[in-house]
């Protein structure tokens, strides 16, 4: 006998009044814990967090206030096997997570991931628990600990991943201050701790912290303040690796800002670099395509096979161009057909142009200036407003603002 058209659809209800208990149990168990079901996607875009306590020194601009449990506060709940208990927890994050559409950066550095095994796999008990009663009081936020990827080694990287298994909307924050007047010891570092986060686990976000100041014990260095110069450099690398943003922190702790440091924090350099930065990533240069990306660039010199003119414009901001210790020096770009160039940014390394001219032409041969100074700054340089267009695109430098050769880490070209 043939089976009833209405069989089907009755099967299906009687199954679904099985499954629908069971259904909502598991409902049930999950709903406290939403965060947790995936991956937090990257964020679109670089955000730049403000975890700044400088009285005199807002910074604004477009920066996103952020949240963080300082480890002035964290490690004596901690101290030798100590736990604070949830009630205590729950009142320190509620106190300092403040802005609820931003990360929640836990700082509990006496609980890195170091040491024997028996001493590792206690840390991360711990943290396991200072994170859990940390996600019942920020259920939807992402949250991530500070430091605790530059203090993991390799062999307790399983360690951090059973942590990230247990809570899956975080995000590595790792150390990124500033330790020597050097550029490249400061990168090497900040790659050390991008090649660290992508062993752990390459889906997680990285947004490391940097700080205004030299990191306290850096000799005659100690607690004063990085040069605009530098700062600038700093964020631009930050913003150029691709990474979905960073956290600047300083003048919260007053055993490394007194009160001294607090009122001239707002007349150093680098404020403005960081308002300017802010300023131009919110602009339509930031989002526009660079015409010197990847073209042919060449140079009047070059300081060594490793520093060749192709590095500036190859889209890594980790390689750089070099001259030779002389003036005057020309860099030149092929952008490969006639273009209007509206706008620069050149991210110089310590040695840069204190006066040059940016110049097109369209046969390489005859050059018109769109730009000229004699009071070039270093640093990171945003040159707006230029009008002009050719198929060549020249620095011609002229006079070298230290006693270091010209050297580019970055030349970006805009037609906006």
């Amino acid at each position: 006998m043939p089976a009833s058209p209405r069989r089907p659809a009755l099967l299906r209800r009687l199954l679904l009044r099985r499954l629908l208990p069971l259904l909502l149990a598991a409902t049930a168990v999950l709903l406290p814990l939403p965060a947790t079901a995936s991956a937090s996607p990257t964020p679109a875009g670089f955000t730049l967090y403000d975890d700044t306590a400088y009285a005199s020194a807002p910074i604004g601009h477009g920066a996103v206030p952020a949240n963080l449990v300082p480890n002035r506060l964290c490690t004596p709940l901690v101290t030798g096997t100590a736990m604070p208990t949830q009630a205590q927890w729950t009142a320190l994050v509620v106190q300092y997570n403040t802005r609820l559409d931003s990360p929640l950066v836990l700082d509990c550095e006496s609980l890195y991931l170091t040491g024997d095994a028996a001493t590792a796999a206690d840390h991360l008990t711990r943290l396991a628990q200072l994170q859990s009663w940390a996600r019942q009081a920020a259920p939807a936020q992402l949250i991530g600990w500070y430091g605790l990827l530059g203090n993991t080694g390799t062999a307790n990287q399983g360690l951090y991943r059973q942590l990230i298994a247990q809570d899956r909307n975080t995000a590595f924050f790792p150390s990124a201050y500033t330790y020597a007047t050097g550029y490249d010891s400061w990168l090497a570092t900040l790659k050390a701790n991008l090649a660290a986060a992508a062993q752990i686990d390459p889906a997680v976000p990285v947004l490391p912290y940097v700080w205004p100041q030299y990191h306290d014990g850096t000799g005659a260095l100690s607690l004063t303040w990085v040069p605009a110069a530098q700062f600038g450099f700093e964020l631009a690398t930050l913003h150029d690796l691709g990474l979905p943003g960073a956290v600047i922190w300083g003048g919260g702790n007053p055993a490394v800002c007194d009160s001294t440091c607090q009122s001239g924090a707002g007349s150093q350099g680098w404020l403005p670099a960081t308002r300017a930065f802010l300023d131009w990533s919110a602009s339509p240069e930031a989002a526009a395509p660079d015409l010197a990306r990847g073209r042919p660039a060449a140079a009047s010199s070059s300081y060594g096979s490793a520093l060749q003119p192709g590095n500036a414009v190859d889209g890594d901001p980790s390689t750089r161009w070099a001259s030779a210790y002389a003036d005057p020096q020309t860099f030149t770009v092929d952008l490969g057909t006639t273009r209007s160039v509206a706008g620069l940014r050149l991210v110089w390394n310590t040695g840069y142009g204190s006066a040059y001219q940016v110049q097109l032409s369209e046969d390489g041969t005859s050059w018109t200036t769109a730009y000229a100074t004699t009071t070039g700054t270093g640093g990171v340089e945003y040159l707006t407003g230029l009008h002009g267009s050719g198929r060549y695109l020249r620095l011609a430098l002229t006079a070298r603002g230290t006693a270091f050769a010209y050297s580019l880490w970055s030349l970006d070209a805009y037609d906006v």
